[in-house]
């Protein structure tokens, strides 16, 4: 090819093919967002005294997405929930259909209340709280750990149930009362007498019977007579005025000191306790049982009042009945 010819073939070549450089162009389209995410609330707790109630939740964080953005939630804040655990299931949806989803529980407790809540604990000195305290004598006159005896009525086992069930039935605090009618010295036979007047003026709903010990120790082994039939006219009575009743038996003694009572006395009233609790409708509280198995703990050094320590367990033991029996279901 003749070298001329070729000049003109590449211009007309570069003519033809032109320079894009200044052709115009549309814009760059944004970035499309990334898909929604959602956040749910931390799990949501509720307590009710019936069986359900209404609970309200936050809206779930959301982040991401093309708005409008739609969150959904089932059940839905506000909804009523049963006592128990329930799974809240959460949705986001954005303007381009993508989903996001996410969960907690919303968990429904029931309060706790009482069916009744006005007490009266009826007694001796177990009942009015009278403590053991060693003296600085080693033994007394008679050979006996030497002691005297101190009443502490914030460590009776009514002050300390009270607190124990107020605790426990918080809704119902302020109506939960206990008259602590201990009279220390008193026996069942003679409590029988003054238990009306104090019922009456009291007007319990329950009462808390822990009598027999001073029976045992005037009247030997007819004083178990003694105190059972005194208190089984006390439940009697309480029961005829619509009281519900809690019969308690007398707690372990403690070997070796001024005031132990033989135990197969002890062992004889408190089955002559349970059995009059059977026929009277009443609930059989088991101090002995619940003390018996660490007595130098809770029965002072005179082997029949009990420690500060003794005093609580009985109140726990209380409660624990009390909760069984009036506790609404």
């Amino acid at each position: 090819m003749p070298k001329r010819l070729a000049i003109v073939l590449f211009a007309a070549l570069a003519i033809s093919c032109g320079d894009d450089t200044d052709t115009p162009t549309g814009p760059t389209p944004p970035p499309v967002p990334g898909a929604p995410a959602i956040s749910c609330p931390t799990n949501v707790t509720a307590g009710t005294t019936g069986t359900n109630t209404a609970v309200a939740f936050p809206s779930p964080t959301i982040s991401g997405g093309v708005a409008p953005i739609t969150v959904s939630c089932s059940p839905t804040s506000g909804a009523v929930f049963n006592v128990g655990a329930t799974i809240v299931a959460c949705t986001a949806t954005d303007a381009l259909t993508r989903t996001a989803t996410c969960g907690f529980s919303v968990t429904v407790s029931r309060i706790p209340t009482l069916q009744r809540t006005r007490f009266l604990a009826f007694g001796d000195s177990l009942t009015a709280g009278e403590v053991t305290v060693p003296t600085t004598t080693a033994l007394d006159a008679a050979g006996f750990p030497s002691f005297k005896l101190i009443l502490l009525p914030a460590a009776s086992y009514p002050t300390q149930l009270q607190t124990l069930l107020r605790n426990r039935y918080i809704t119902q605090q302020t109506g939960i009362v206990i008259t602590n009618a201990g009279l220390p010295g008193e026996a069942a036979q003679d409590g029988q007498f003054r238990f009306p007047g104090v019922l009456g003026s009291v007007a319990p709903e329950v009462v808390l019977l822990l009598e027999g010990a001073n029976d045992l120790a005037l009247d030997g082994a007819v004083g178990v007579t003694r105190a059972a039939n005194g208190i089984e006219r006390m439940a009697r009575d309480a029961r005829a005025r619509g009281a519900r009743v809690f019969i308690a038996s007398l707690p372990p003694p403690r070997t070796g000191g001024r005031n132990t009572l033989p135990a197969e006395l002890i062992t004889s009233l408190n089955s002559r306790l349970r059995a009059i609790a059977t026929g009277e409708g009443a609930v059989f509280v088991d101090l002995y049982q619940a003390l018996v198995s660490n007595i130098p703990t809770y029965v002072g050094t005179d082997g029949l009042h009990l420690t500060e320590v003794g005093y609580q367990r009985v109140a726990e033991t209380f409660s624990t009945a009390i909760r069984s029996a009036l506790e609404v279901r």
